[in-house]
């Protein structure tokens, strides 16, 4: 698969509590066909939200989007693939606001 590779590590800091978890780091490698971290600055630049959550969203949103798009065919996205597009044009659009 061509794209760019990442390593992502998921690195457990403290339960809903604020105990310390002692389980180590979920690391798995992802291709993708975006750059990923220039899509996260983007999106912190516009402002929309926190830095964290803007990071949270575009990570977790390109690395399920890839998944879809490899696996377009699977039944579990069959309902989800129409408004999942919406989404995105929406999402990309200059102002990512309630048109309501």
């Amino acid at each position: 698969m061509i794209g760019y590779r990442y390593r992502i590590t998921v690195e457990p800091i403290e339960g809903p509590k604020g105990e310390r978890i002692e389980q180590d780091p979920l690391v798995f490698e992802a291709i993708n066909h975006d750059e990923i971290l220039g899509l996260v600055e983007r999106r912190r630049e516009r402002g929309e939200f926190d830095r964290d959550t803007a990071a949270s969203l575009m990570v977790g949103l390109k690395l399920f989007s890839e998944v879809m798009l490899h696996n377009k065919h699977n039944p579990l996205f069959s309902s989800l693939l129409p408004h999942f597009r919406e989404f995105v044009k929406r999402l990309k659009s200059p102002a990512s606001s309630d048109p309501s």
